[in-house]
C-alpha cells in the first residue's frame, strides 16, 4: 500500500512508463478515462488490460507529464547524455584508421572485419530491448548498466592481448553502446515536453554527426603519435564522467516490484529471436561482396535464415508475450510505419554519403586521410545548422511535419549534385554540395523522433523512441552494404576492362598510394574509373533518399504534448512507483 508520502511524490511522476494501472489521486473527485483524445495507439481490442480502467484525477492539479530538473542538475544530466551519444557514435568509426596498426601487431588480417562487425551487431540488435527493459527496471538503472558495459568493453579492447580478446571487447562495448544511443533520447523525453525537447535532440544529433567525422581523425592521431589502444582508452575518463553525473543527478521514478517479478516481464523469446535475426542479416551484409561472393551458399544461407527468423519473431511478438519488446499493433499507426520507413532509407543515404565522400578527396584529390576527413566539415556544419534551427522552430511553433520531407528533398538534391564530382571540381563547389547534403540530414533527425512520440500513448514512448535509433542504425548497415557492393563491383569490373593484362591492378582499390606507380596517362584512367564508381554509389544515395522522401509524405501532424496543454485533459497515469 502506498504511503501518503509516496502518493505526494507521485504527483510529480512523468507518465512515460510501460504499462498503466489505476492510481487514486488523494484529493480527486472527478474521473477521467485513460485514453486521451489525441492518442491513437490502442491495445488489442479483445484483450483486457489495466488501461481500460478509469482513474481519479484532480483537474486543478493534474500530474505533470514531464519533469525537468533544476538548472544545475539538468545541465549535468545533459552533459552525461551528450557524452553518451558522442562516445557510442565515436566508437563505431574511430577504429577504422587504427586497423593497419592492429593488423601489424596481431598479424590477423583475416579477422580484422570482426572489429566493426562485432560492435555493430550487438549495438544494433539490442537497441529495441533497452526501451522495454527501461520501462521495467527504470531509466537510471538501465542507463548505468549501458554505461558500465560500454566501459568494460572499452577496457577489454584497450588492454587486449590477442585479436580474439579485442573482438570480444568490441562486442561487449557494442552492448553498452546500443543502450546509450537508445536511453539518451528516452531520458531526454522523460524530462522535457515535446516542444522543448526538439532543440536538445537537435544538439545531440549534431554531436552524433560530429563524432562520425572526427572519429577517424582521432583514431589516426592516436595511432601515429601514441598507440592505437588510446582509441579505446579515451572512452574510460569520458565515460566515467557520464556515470558520475547520471548516478548523482538523474532522479526519475523507478517502477515498483521485486527483481524476480521484473525479470518475468522481459520478453526473452522475442529478444533472442531479434538477436538471431539481426545477427544473421548483418553478417550477410557485412561479408557479402567482400569475404564471400553475394551468390555464395554462405551469404544466401545467412539471408534466408535471417528472413525466416524475422517472420517467426513477428508471429511471436504478435501472439505470445504480454509485454513484447516491439508491439506489432503499433505498426498500424500511420506515423509509426511512415517515420520508420523514412528513417531506414534515410540512414542508408546518410552513411552512403558519409563513407564515400572521403574516398573522393583521398583518391581523386590526392589528399591525406586527415585532410580528406576535414573536407567533410561542411557536411557536418550543415547538419548542425538545421538540427538546432529546426529544434528552435519546433519549440516556438510546435510544428514539425514538413521537416522530414524537406530534409529528404535536400538530401536527394545534394546526392544528385555529387554526380558533378570529377577530378577538376573546384573546392567551392564541393563545399556547397556537402553543405546541401548536411542541411537535409539535419532536418530529418529530431522531427522524426517527435513524429512517433506524438502519435502514441505515453506508455509506448520508450519503445518507439528506442526503435527510432534501431531503424536508423539498421538502415545505415543496409546502406553501407548496398552502396559498398555497387561501388566495389563497378570499380573492379571497370579496372579489369581497362587494364586487361595487369594482374595487380586491383591493388589500387586497397592501397591508394599504389596509383603513383603508374604513368600519367594510366593514372588519369584510374582516377576516371574511381569517379565513375563513386557516381554509381551516389546513384544509390539518390535512390535511398527518394524512398525516404516518399515515406515522409505519409507523416501526419499530431499535437506535441506539454504540461500546459495537457492540464485538465484526460491523462494516462504511470504504474505505481517509489
Amino acid at each position: 500500500m502506498a504511503t501518503e508520502a509516496s502518493l505526494k511524490k507521485q504527483d510529480n511522476v512523468p507518465t512515460t512508463s510501460s504499462s498503466s494501472i489505476s492510481i487514486p489521486h488523494h484529493d480527486s473527485k472527478q474521473k477521467y478515462e485513460l485514453d486521451g483524445e489525441d492518442t491513437v495507439c490502442n491495445e488489442k481490442p479483445d484483450v483486457a488490460s489495466p488501461s481500460d480502467a478509469d482513474v481519479d484525477v484532480d483537474p486543478a492539479a493534474p500530474p505533470p507529464m514531464f519533469y525537468k530538473p533544476p538548472p544545475r542538475q539538468f545541465f549535468q544530466i545533459m552533459t552525461a547524455l551528450a557524452l553518451g551519444v558522442f562516445l557510442a557514435s565515436l566508437d563505431q568509426i574511430i577504429v577504422s584508421t587504427s586497423i593497419p596498426a592492429i593488423t601489424k601487431e596481431y598479424n590477423s588480417l583475416n579477422d580484422i572485419s570482426w572489429l566493426g562487425t562485432a560492435y555493430m551487431m550487438t549495438s544494433t540488435a539490442l537497441q529495441p530491448l533497452y526501451g522495454k527493459v527501461s520501462d521495467i527496471f527504470g531509466r537510471k538503472s538501465v542507463m548505468l548498466f549501458a554505461n558500465f558495459m560500454f566501459l568494460i568493453g572499452s577496457a577489454i579492447s584497450g588492454w587486449a592481448t590477442s585479436m580474439a580478446m579485442l573482438i570480444i571487447g568490441r562486442a561487449v562495448a557494442g552492448i553498452g553502446a546500443g543502450g546509450l544511443m537508445a536511453m539518451v533520447f528516452i531520458i531526454l523525453s522523460d524530462m522535457l515536453d515535446m516542444r522543448e525537447r526538439g532543440k536538445y535532440m537537435g544538439g545531440l544529433g549534431a554531436i552524433f554527426s560530429l563524432s562520425s567525422v572526427i572519429g577517424p581523425l582521432m583514431g589516426g592521431a592516436f595511432t601515429d603519435h601514441v598507440t592505437w589502444r588510446w582509441s579505446f582508452w579515451i572512452n574510460l575518463p569520458l565515460g566515467a564522467i557520464s556515470v558520475v553525473f547520471i548516478w548523482f543527478n538523474l532522479d526519475l521514478p523507478t517502477p515498483k516490484g521485486s527483481f524476480s517479478d521484473k525479470i518475468k516481464r522481459i520478453d526473452f523469446y522475442g529478444s533472442i529471436l531479434l538477436l538471431i535475426t539481426v545477427t544473421m542479416i548483418l553478417l550477410a551484409l557485412s561479408w557479402g561482396g567482400s569475404k564471400y561472393p553475394w551468390n555464395s551458399a554462405t551469404i544466401i544461407g545467412l539471408l534466408c535464415a535471417g528472413i525466416v527468423s524475422a517472420v517467426i519473431f513477428i508471429l511471436v511478438e504478435w501472439k505470445i508475450p504480454a509485454e513484447p519488446i516491439i508491439p506489432v499493433h503499433l505498426f498500424k499507426v500511420r506515423n509509426i510505419w511512415s517515420t520508420y520507413g523514412s528513417l531506414f532509407f534515410g540512414g542508408g543515404a546518410f552513411f552512403g554519403i558519409l563513407f564515400y565522400i572521403p574516398i573522393y578527396f583521398q583518391v581523386i584529390k590526392q589528399e591525406s586521410a586527415t585532410v580528406g576527413g576535414l573536407e567533410t566539415v561542411p557536411f557536418v556544419f550543415g547538419i548542425v545548422i538545421t538540427s538546432i534551427s529546426s529544434g528552435i522552430w519546433i519549440l516556438k511553433k510546435g510544428t514539425y511535419v514538413l521537416f522530414p520531407a524537406m530534409g529528404n528533398f535536400l538530401v536527394i538534391t545534394g546526392s544528385a549534385l555529387c554526380l558533378l564530382f570529377v577530378e577538376g571540381t573546384p573546392r567551392v563547389a564541393t563545399i556547397f554540395i556537402l553543405l546541401v547534403c548536411g542541411l537535409g540530414i539535419g532536418l530529418t533527425l529530431q522531427p522524426s523522433t517527435l513524429a512517433v512520440q506524438a502519435a502514441c500513448k505515453p506508455k509506448y514512448m520508450a519503445t518507439v523512441t528506442a526503435m527510432v535509433q534501431f531503424m536508423r542504425s539498421l538502415g545505415s548497415v543496409f546502406g553501407i552494404a548496398i552502396v559498398g557492393s555497387v561501388f566495389n563491383n563497378k570499380l573492379e569490373s571497370t579496372l579489369h576492362d581497362r587494364f586487361p593484362g595487369d594482374e595487380s591492378i586491383l591493388r589500387v582499390t586497397q592501397d591508394y598510394g599504389y596509383i603513383m606507380n603508374y604513368g600519367e596517362l594510366e593514372r588519369s584512367t584510374i582516377y576516371a574509373t574511381f569517379v565513375r564508381a563513386l557516381h554509381f554509389a551516389f546513384y544509390c544515395c539518390v535512390a535511398f533518399s527518394s524512398l525516404a522522401l516518399v515515406s515522409s509524405f505519409f507523416i501526419q501532424h499530431k499535437e506535441l504534448k506539454t504540461n500546459a496543454n495537457q492540464a485538465g485533459k484526460k491523462v494516462e497515469l504511470p504504474v505505481e512507483m517509489v
